[in-house]
């Protein structure tokens, strides 16, 4: 038994040598080889990569068999576009990231203190409060004119008079008007709605770059 794996033992020494020397047989005569494994396990050594093994991982050996370069198998068409995607993902998050610490920086530069940052807000808040007055102010005198006028219309009409074209667009640009004013009205209510979500997020924003402006003092 003792004979027997002796001679096993010395048979592999012999196939591993037999092989050593092939290869660097093969260097020696063709310069460079390369060695590859197909997908069926089955190991391949030349001196020029086929198409058919571009697919495969594979290594160039040096003139003692030695691997010296290692090239990757190709990547395949999915791959390739997830490596893409992860790459525009990666620089999408890094440029907004960036942006994100630029606007952070001209917040802190904008304010001197959260003081500042909120007398800033009820600033906001009390111009558009005063625009929103003033709008009402405004609807409510243009719907008494148009009150007026279409009372002048009415008045026309009961004594079989025609209404005057002028006064017909006179009551038609006043209604366009009333209309273009509520709208404006309901836009700059939404504002006070933003004006807070705002205020929130930049207070927010302010205190978390400042600690971290502090904090890198």
């Amino acid at each position: 038994m003792q004979v027997r794996a002796v001679f096993v033992a010395a048979a592999l020494a012999l196939g591993f040598v037999a092989v050593h020397v092939d290869v660097h047989a093969q260097v020696e005569k063709k310069g460079k080889l390369y060695k590859w494994t197909d997908q069926e396990g089955n190991v391949h050594y030349s001196d020029q990569i086929p198409p058919e093994a571009k697919e495969y991982a594979r290594e160039r050996l040096s003139d003692q068999g030695v691997a010296v370069e290692r090239t990757d198998r190709a990547m395949t068409p999915e791959e390739l576009a997830a490596q893409q995607a992860a790459i525009d993902k990666a620089e999408a998050e890094a440029k907004l990231s960036a942006e994100q610490r630029r606007a952070d920086e001209a917040l802190v530069n904008s304010y001197a203190s959260e003081e500042d940052l909120t007398r800033a807000y009820n600033q906001r808040l009390d111009l558009l409060g005063q625009t929103i007055d003033a709008r009402h102010i405004e609807i409510a005198a243009r719907e008494q004119s148009l009150q007026t006028l279409v009372a002048q219309a009415a008045e026309m009409e009961r004594g079989g008079r025609p209404v005057s074209d002028a006064l017909k667009q006179m009551i038609a640009s006043e209604r366009v008007e009333i209309d273009r004013q509520k709208a404006f009205l309901v836009k700059k209510e939404a504002e006070k709605l933003t004006a807070k979500t705002d205020y929130d997020r930049d207070m927010a924003r302010y205190k978390a770059a400042l600690a971290r402006t502090q904090k890198d003092k």
